[in-house]
């Protein structure tokens, strides 16, 4: 039992005075003379004997009636929780959980209703004065005001759903922060109201603060069906015009019911591209293709979904992305021979690309960075000035390859590998090789060739450059030599990659110029390079945008291309001319978002809702108690949000069970039996 006043206990004292008046007792008595005093002898003893123990049982009664009353006015309880204060002054942070999971049904309705109830239950629970701090899984500013209870009623009303779905340990650290470190012996108390998806616990994330002790109040919603789009991708990184598209999209069944020929539609720019039905089984999940054709140029507004009742947020997956006009191929040659026209003649009037060449002694540097992928073709040397230049293009996300001449300086052309982490040339072979073995998984030879042959009739390379056996992790071969050695090999470098030959383009190896070969391995480096594009990001991730171009002003327009609404951002500057766009959670709902300079659309992002709130998998009061109880949480405790006596409990479990009533009680019934024995003692 511990007590709210300890010091009223120091009354306990008033006891000596019943005692002090009974030890030593004042009355006068009056002498009576009589003849014969035999009888009265005995008749006295007798009375003194039922006398003294009368006066005991009044000198008990009172005792115990002052010792009541003291005890009452000291307040006593009797703690229910872990709690070692129970101080007058208090402040509680109470978290209401909004995110979409919130919106199920459950015995009693929608559970964010049933927590917007139970809050202002909580509210009404404490004394007045006591200050109250609001919570929603948006982490909104105006939530960091301490309130009333009239105020804070009055914002729980105004709760509505979010996209965001934090974890507990945001939850948690988020409300010690928001508290006023300013506030000093107030006892601290805060509330969680949620479901509890599991996906969302990470009880050993958080490190507990003595101060605020912690309550959760799980409530739980009736089973629901559930079929969503989980994610979409495209089978190659790169986008163009008149491309064959793969779209894969992944559906899950998150019930028990299986679904019978749902469509699946998907529409660009709002026209129907493809459909697609899929039938799926319970608890399973399935990959759908859908098949079209980029037909123009700019801009495309992707959106995949399907029809599913009543979870309806997670239906549809948004997507965007640009497609080039023509990329732009630029090969960089030895200005002191003459190189064939090979790259030339192959890039002629081509639809897709346009080629360009300089001589390595005359190279427009300012114009690099128009460039998608650079081919170094047959040079000797390069300055430290090119080869920096080269760097950062790669860094920003172009494509280099290398063809490195018979006659070139291997210092120079080391110190450009070592800059882009690649491997570095050991030495010059003159015999010749055979390539033997094509990778024919990478994107640059994947569905080129009909029939994958072991042994197909590869070319002969006269003469090839030996590299170092360091290990490159992120090095793939596309092509190797008969004894093992890569003949070409890609790796990437930041933002871009780098594709190393280990031969020379020339007439001695026109074998392999002739070869059906060098169409695709020269042709789709051009079209899977530059910079890969960012289709989709996550509302709940807060992933940062970076636009695909520079743009002359900061200020910049969103538009939401459902709504029309209009915002206004700015871009700063990151790394080497890149500039990423300060949103400050400016998203909310999923959806395609367009970005305008000058009034002009130069960039696409599209939203999604976070499928984390689609997984029906929550932990009831059980669960809770035993991660509470295995991370051994001694300021958290579980309440039933289902108790019938909900604000009773609530007072009992923050003031613990009060016992001062009990002891008036008390103190009544001793003053009642006092006057009992004055009465009725005979």
């Amino acid at each position: 039992m511990s007590f709210l006043y300890p010091l009223f206990l120091f009354a306990l004292l008033a006891l000596a005075i019943p005692l002090i008046i009974h030890l030593f007792n004042f009355k006068r008595y009056k002498i009576l003379h009589f003849s014969n005093v035999q009888l009265l002898k005995r008749i006295k003893k007798e009375s003194r004997k039922k006398s003294k123990l009368k006066q005991l049982f009044i000198l008990l009664t009172r005792l115990l009636a002052i010792a009541s009353l003291v005890f009452a006015f000291s307040r006593p309880f009797i703690p229910l929780s872990n709690r070692k204060s129970n101080s007058a002054r208090q402040l509680v942070a109470i978290y209401i959980d909004n995110t979409f999971s919130m919106k199920a049904l459950g015995e009693k309705g929608q559970l964010l209703e049933q927590a917007r109830q139970k809050a202002i239950e909580i509210a009404n629970s404490y004394r007045v004065g006591t200050q109250f701090l609001l919570l929603t899984s948006d982490f909104l500013p105006q939530h960091q005001f301490l309130l009333n209870r009239e105020q804070f009623i009055q914002q729980v009303a105004l709760i509505k759903e979010s996209p965001r779905s934090p974890n507990l340990s945001e939850i948690y650290n988020e409300a010690l922060q928001t508290i006023p470190a300013s506030i000093k012996k107030t006892e601290k108390t805060l509330y969680i109201l949620s479901d509890f998806q599991k996906s969302g616990i990470d009880m050993k994330a958080i490190r507990p603060d003595t101060t605020l002790f912690t309550y959760l109040l799980p409530f739980m919603s009736d089973k629901t069906n559930n079929l969503l789009i989980d994610s979409c991708w495209f089978e190659v990184p790169g986008r163009k015009i008149g491309q064959q598209e793969r779209l894969f999209v992944r559906i899950k069944n998150l019930s028990d019911q299986a679904y019978q020929n749902i469509p699946v539609r998907l529409t660009i720019n709002d026209s129907l591209k493809a459909v697609s039905n899929i039938n799926i089984a319970g608890q399973e999940q399935s990959i759908i293709e859908l098949n079209y054709t980029n037909n123009s140029q700019g801009l495309q507004l992707c959106k995949a979904e399907l029809d599913d009742y009543p979870i309806i947020y997670d239906n549809s997956y948004f997507l965007s992305y640009f497609v080039r006009g023509k990329l732009q191929a630029l090969g960089i040659t030895d200005f002191q021979s003459t190189s064939p026209d090979y790259l030339k003649t192959l890039f002629a009037d081509d639809e897709l690309t346009a080629y360009e060449e300089f001589p390595d002694n005359n190279v427009q540097i300012s114009r690099l960075k128009n460039f998608q992928c650079i081919f170094l073709i047959n040079n000797q040397k390069i300055s430290s000035g090119f080869k920096n230049e080269l760097v950062s293009f790669v860094n920003e996300g172009g494509s280099l390859a290398i063809f490195p001449g018979r006659k070139s300086n291997l210092e120079d052309f080391n110190a450009l590998l070592s800059s882009l982490n690649g491997k570095t040339i050991v030495s010059r072979d003159t015999a010749s090789m055979g390539i033997s073995e094509i990778n024919y998984n990478h994107e640059i030879y994947r569905d080129v060739f009909k029939k994958q042959e072991n042994e197909a009739d590869l070319p002969v390379i006269k003469g090839f450059l030996n590299f170092s056996d360091r290990v490159q992790q992120n090095e793939t071969v596309l092509l190797k030599f008969r004894n093992g050695k890569a003949a070409l090999s890609v790796h990437p470098s930041g933002k871009g990659k780098v594709y190393i030959f280990a031969f020379t383009l020339d007439k001695e190896n026109f074998s392999f110029v002739r070869h059906v070969l060098f169409v695709p391995t020269v042709y789709n480096m051009v079209l899977n390079s530059g910079e890969q594009q960012k289709y989709a990001y996550s509302i709940d991730n807060n992933e940062p945008v970076i636009l695909n171009q520079n743009v002359n002003q900061n200020k910049l327009k969103i538009v939401n291309v459902r709504t029309k609404e209009e915002f206004l951002t700015e871009a700063r500057t990151v790394g080497a001319g890149k500039k990423q766009l300060i949103l400050d959670d400016m998203p909310k709902e999923a959806g395609h978002y367009l970005i305008q300079n000058e009034n002009q659309p130069i960039q696409s992002v599209s939203y999604n809702f976070s499928r984390k709130e689609s997984v029906p998998e929550f932990l009831n009061e059980d669960g809770l108690k035993k991660l509470i109880a295995g991370n051994e949480f001694r300021q958290f405790q579980v309440i039933q949000s289902s108790e019938v006596n909900f604000s009773e409990t609530l007072q009992d479990l923050n003031n613990g069970k009060q016992l001062w009533k009990y002891f008036i009680i008390l103190a009544i019934f001793f003053l009642m039996c006092e006057m009992a024995i004055i009465r009725l003692w005979k």
